[in-house]
């Protein structure tokens, strides 16, 4: 069973790896690593990259730089 905040852990480490990485690429490589076929659950996973996610936002663990993401300092913080 996936522990809060694994998701975010895996997408910094996702990000970490692959810089310049678009949505797509992390929420697909997301759900792989959760057993599910993203082409049958589309949009599973897309409210990480949203601006809201339930009034939480996530915008200070990667930057977005012209459709791509880049891991920030706090992100890289989560994978020590």
């Amino acid at each position: 069973m996936t522990k809060r905040g694994d998701n975010l852990k895996f997408i910094c480490k996702f990000l970490n790896e692959n810089p310049g990485s678009r949505t797509k690429e992390a929420r697909e490589a997301l759900c792989r690593a959760r057993g599910i076929d993203p082409k049958a659950r589309r949009g599973q996973y897309t409210i990480y990259f949203s601006h809201l996610r339930d009034g939480r936002n996530y915008s200070h663990l990667w930057t977005t730089i012209k459709g791509q993401h880049f891991i920030t300092i706090q992100g890289m913080a989560l994978l020590a």
